[in-house]
């Protein structure tokens, strides 16, 4: 049985992956929202080696019980692209 820690890090890993894979796709001028739950790349593609990494991801995510569903993941990477919209210069922090 897993532990929080582990579901935390895991659905982190997971979708810090989904987001490296996601913005390949918007640099290779896919819509990321459609292309990534069913697109094919070939095999020597650094496409499919991201997909890849976001499989395996995904994978060891669901193994400890973090398994969102495709709209669940589109949603969340949509949440996180308006976060960082809103702070480009990453996390805000109090001074003192």
């Amino acid at each position: 049985m897993s532990n929080q820690t582990e579901r935390d890090i895991l659905g982190e890993l997971l979708f810090r992956e989904f987001q490296a894979y996601a913005a390949a796709l918007t640099e290779h001028g896919e819509e990321w929202a459609h292309a990534w739950p069913s697109a094919t790349w070939p095999p020597d593609s650094p496409l499919a080696a991201l997909q890849g990494r976001f499989a395996v991801a995904r994978e060891a995510a669901a193994a400890i019980g973090v398994e969102p569903s495709d709209s669940e993941i589109t949603e969340e990477h949509q949440v996180r692209l308006e976060y960082q919209a809103l702070f480009p210069d990453g996390l805000p922090t109090l001074i003192g």
